[in-house]
């Protein structure tokens, strides 16, 4: 695959992806003695269609060779101020036995810092329990696998007791999987619209990111929710071929093939949103890379290092 020009740090971008180095994968010497560590994806550019801090995948992107390429393609907006208070209000006073939730940025939208312990706590994955952890000082009861079906399946496993009260607070975008699957499980589920989640307009892209996807200059795209592959394919087109496309989940696999990012049909997910799994998936999917196609400089991720929901 051959690169398009490099696309200049804006303020889109931070520092090199690499001590010692201002841009691309970093080629730092390897300790005397010890060889070469494994570098898979050594020369390598990846589109990761967000802008995260800390961002772990960015970090293991440039610890198998890769150049990250990191562009905030969505913006969050927060959902009705009113209802997300009225929501907290309820949740602290103890009014719900199951407090259910799917995405790390939810916490920053609903207040769950007084949750009594009453409530019991469930999370989608690891990023958002630790972000739970954080706010309500104490850990969930319940961690899933990082997908709505492994959340619904661990609840019913758990034991939801008919007309037990549950808050779940989501993306406006999310599914109605886990929602319909409570209330099947003899739940009352309030659902509450903790945010959404919009395509940024193609002025706020870092320049020169049209031209290089468009040239075949990207190797995989990782998308990271369903709202992400809408994006790439309004902001900057399908997939050329040649490059990967690699989701982080089923869902998201269906919405890259409905929003038509991979011409082909040839769209992956990940087995885990572990940021080792969705590396191991990219140097699967990747062809070779032919000797003399990458000239100059890629543009990096910021240095620091979330997923699970649109």
């Amino acid at each position: 695959m051959s690169s398009a020009d490099p696309v200049p740090e804006s303020r889109h971008e931070a520092q090199a992806a690499s001590p010692g180095s201002d841009s691309g994968p970093d080629r730092s010497a390897h300790p005397t003695g010890k060889g070469p560590a494994p570098r898979p994806l050594a020369g390598r550019v990846v589109l990761v269609p967000r802008l995260r801090e800390p961002d772990p995948l960015a970090r293991a992107l440039r610890t198998a060779g890769a150049a990250a390429l990191c562009a905030a393609l969505t913006r969050t907006v927060p959902g009705d101020a009113a209802e997300l208070a009225s929501a907290s209000a309820r949740l602290a006073a103890g009014e719900y036995a199951w407090l259910v939730v799917t995405s790390a940025r939810t916490v920053e939208m609903l207040d769950v810092g007084a949750t009594p312990t009453s409530t019991a706590v469930a999370a989608v994955g690891s990023a958002t329990a630790g972000a739970l952890a954080a706010a309500l000082g104490r850990n969930p009861e319940l961690v899933a696998g990082g997908s709505a079906r492994s959340l619904l399946d661990a609840l019913a496993e758990r034991g939801v007791a008919p007309g037990a009260r549950v808050l779940l607070p989501q993306s406006a975008l999310a599914a109605p999987l886990l929602a319909e699957g409570l209330r099947g499980l003899g739940a009352r589920v309030e659902r509450v619209d903790a945010y959404t989640t919009r395509t940024v307009g193609a002025a706020d892209l870092p320049p020169g990111l049209v031209g290089r996807w468009r040239a075949g200059g990207v190797d995989a795209v990782v998308v990271t929710a369903g709202s992400t592959a809408r994006a790439v394919v309004e902001l900057l087109g399908p997939a050329p071929p040649g490059t990967a496309v690699v989701t982080l989940g089923g869902p998201s696999r269906a919405a890259a093939l409905a929003a038509g990012l991979a011409p082909d049909g040839a769209v992956t997910a990940s087995p885990s949103p572990r940021p080792a799994d969705v590396v191991a998936e990219i140097g699967r999917r990747l062809r070779p890379l032919q000797p003399g196609s990458r000239t100059g400089a890629t543009p990096p991720c910021p240095p620091t290092d979330r997923t699970e929901e649109p």
